[in-house]
């Protein structure tokens, strides 16, 4: 077993490097395309880390949450995920009435204060983040990729209209690390 892990982590490295040629390879291809797109996400991905760099160094994963919801809450009030990461999330609705899961927008303003004025000061999660409102008894299951920025805070709800007066169905909290 000594022996295995010796060469898992003289293995790793190597691996880490080619992926790193890769991309610098293609990035490069890229720019010598011609192609106006190109280079505009380019520049969008470079002010994207200019305005918010990775907090703790870590990005990606893969994340998996069975929630559930009743007609006062969901059974976790936190999430905590890396920045940049696949989630699958199952959410089954226990409640008598119909009850959904949305992931909404923060202020960056506290987490980076100096922004310059060209970057957002409020970011989301995407649009596929969302289950609309189930029927008692039903579940649903999405799979999504978390945003980029990181060492914030999202918000989440039910996303149900009448559940905004019901602080169990509007006080989550998705954390990005």
């Amino acid at each position: 077993m000594k022996g295995l892990r010796y060469v898992r982590a003289m293995v790793l490295p190597d691996a880490r490097l080619v992926r790193a040629a890769l991309f610098v390879a293609g990035a490069a291809a890229g720019l010598n395309c011609g192609s106006g797109s190109n280079a505009a996400a380019g520049a969008a991905e470079t002010d994207t880390d200019a305005c918010f760099p990775d907090g703790d160094g870590v990005s990606g994963g893969y994340y998996t949450f069975d929630l559930t919801v009743d007609d006062t809450g969901f059974s976790k009030n936190l999430l905590n995920t890396q920045n940049d990461a696949q989630v699958t999330l199952t959410l089954t609705n226990l409640g008598t009435t119909p009850h959904g899961f949305a992931v909404g927008c923060t202020s960056v303003t506290a987490a980076y204060p100096d922004l310059p004025p060209s970057c957002p000061t409020t970011v989301c999660f995407p649009s596929d983040a969302t289950i609309p409102p189930l029927a008692p008894g039903a579940s649903a299951t999405i799979v999504f990729s978390t945003p980029t920025v990181d060492s914030v805070i999202y918000p989440f709800t039910s996303g149900e209209p009448s559940d905004s007066s019901v602080p169990g169905l509007n006080n989550g909290q998705w954390s990005l690390m």
